[in-house]
């Protein structure tokens, strides 16, 4: 925006705003942003701001006023610093190592087939394209995510990807790193110990107390999947102690687990963070629903209004603040990616909130019948008949040609906030992200309008969560050690599906 009236004192330059909590908030492009009073936002549209005054310096400071060539050049370094990864090149690689599962969760967002099902598995030849496909890329760092269907069924292509790829990745030295998708029932003490040798991190679902769990995550022909999930996780983590001891310490905790929330899951926000004390995780991940696969049909059964999930968020993250005031460290990460951004004014490489997104040009996904897919969403909008996000095929496309087609071209103009009415002159636009692929599958559409989607809605709700509570002293060092935090969260890739 710009100011409409002649300015007496100084030059406005450009900025978003939104009411928030009593005051203006203000935002730049480049992530700067401040909060004024009513009268002062009105003094400072009127340019009745006079140079001596305090609130002067900080609106210089922060770009709002009086831009020069060096205030200029400091907004398009903070901008390149909050969007850095954008230009890392593809580092996620989804390999999609078959798509039986021996779960039906109500959520499940793929539609898997039966776990005796023939015909849905990768292969070693498919396998080993992929991997040669994967490090090919200009980005120096590439992580191998295992995804399904559950990738435990089809263990012997894992093991295989691991060993090839560590092997292939001798002539090409990247940094290279692997992570694991699961729903933990499979795992035995043998696959353990191999992931665990090959520093493979682990992810899975834990969607809170036993009744709730049981509920989201059943077995495929009965029965909830609590007891072996909990009772695997208990294996894991004596694994991952006992590993630390014999490292004296340089091992690295390679756990970590997330709740998918359904209308189920609403009333009990305590519970379900409670759940992951117990045993000993310190984050969370509270995830919304998603309109792909099961997710997208169960919605009358699970599904809920995104004033319902923000309510949820909202009581849930109060209790995680007030765990962390008594001295326990304990991370939600959708605040730690949201923090990052409007604290740091740093990019956390999470590709759902990144603009353009990380379709093609951050992530890919292989499908074990060999095509390549966008991004995961791309490989899940397929299994509901949406071939949209189609960009080749391992048995026969060039790395250049994933990425210089029109598909990933189209994904990052529709994921690309300027091209969004409501997005563009929105005051969170400096810190939020768009994904083409849920948008087609649930509005029809790559370009809905944004501000009535459930997602922009969520978003909302989140932002001005933190962003009131960015002023509030008594969080800064809550912040401040969830920041601190920083390495070992970057690391959690992982989203079970």
């Amino acid at each position: 925006m710009q100011a409409t009236k002649e300015n007496k004192h100084f030059h406005v330059g450009e900025f978003r705003y939104r009411k928030l909590d009593g005051k203006y908030l203000l935002s730049t492009t480049g992530g700067n942003w401040l909060f004024l009073s009513a009268k002062d936002f009105r003094r400072f549209l009127e340019g009745d701001i006079k140079k001596d005054e305090n609130i002067h310096a900080e609106l210089a400071e922060k770009g709002f006023v009086d831009i020069d060539r060096k205030k200029l050049a400091q907004q398009a370094a903070d901008y390149l610093n909050l969007h850095h990864t954008v230009s890392h090149g593809t580092g996620l690689y989804m390999f999609v190592l078959t798509l039986r599962c021996n779960h039906a969760c109500s959520y499940c967002q793929i539609t898997p087939e039966a776990p005796d099902a023939k015909g849905f598995d990768m292969d070693e030849e498919t396998a080993r394209k992929s991997v040669d496909l994967a490090l090919r890329t200009p980005s120096l760092a590439v992580c191998i995510e295992f995804q399904g269907g559950e990738p435990l069924l089809n263990w012997p292509v894992l093991k295989y990807i691991i060993e090839y790829a560590l092997e292939a990745n001798k002539r090409k030295n990247k940094n290279l790193k692997f992570s694991l998708v699961s729903n933990l029932t499979l795992m035995d003490e043998e696959k353990l110990q191999f992931l665990l040798d090959h520093n493979v991190n682990i992810c899975c679902s834990l969607d809170g107390p036993e009744e709730i769990h049981n509920k989201n995550r059943a077995y495929f022909e009965k029965g909830g999947s609590y007891a072996p999930v909990t009772k695997n996780i208990h294996m894991i983590q004596r694994a991952i102690t006992k590993k630390r001891k014999e490292s004296e310490g340089a091992f690295v905790d390679n756990l970590n687990a997330l709740t998918t929330i359904t209308r189920h899951s609403l009333p009990h926000w305590k519970g379900i963070v409670d759940e992951y004390l117990k045993f000993g995780f310190t984050s969370i991940f509270l995830r919304p629903l998603s309109p792909f696969g099961f997710e997208r049909r169960a919605t009358k059964v699970i599904g809920y209004e995104a004033k319902e999930f923000v309510d949820f968020y909202v009581k849930a993250m109060d209790y995680i603040l007030e765990l962390n005031l008594q001295g326990r460290l304990f991370v939600e990460k959708n605040a730690y990616y949201v923090l990052k951004k409007i604290l740091k004014g740093d990019d956390p490489g999470f590709l759902e909130l990144r603009s353009p997104c990380g379709a093609g040009i951050g992530q890919m996904a292989f499908n074990p019948d060999g095509k390549i897919y966008t991004c995961d969403e791309g490989r899940m909008a397929a299994r509901m008949g949406y071939e949209n996000f189609c960009t080749g095929n391992v048995r026969k496309s060039e790395f250049n040609d994933l990425i210089d087609n029109d598909i990933v071209k189209t994904s990052c103009v529709a994921s690309c906030l300027e091209s969004h009415a409501g997005c563009s002159d929105c005051v969170y636009k400096p810190y939020c992200g768009i994904c083409p692929v849920a948008n087609l599958t649930k509005y029809g559409t790559i370009f809905p309008q944004m501000p009535d989607t459930d997602h922009c809605k969520i978003m909302m709700g989140i932002f001005d969560y933190f962003f009131v509570r960015a002023r509030n002293s008594t969080c800064e060092p809550i912040w401040e050690r969830w920041l601190a935090y920083d390495n070992y969260l970057q690391d959690q890739h992982s989203c079970p599906i």
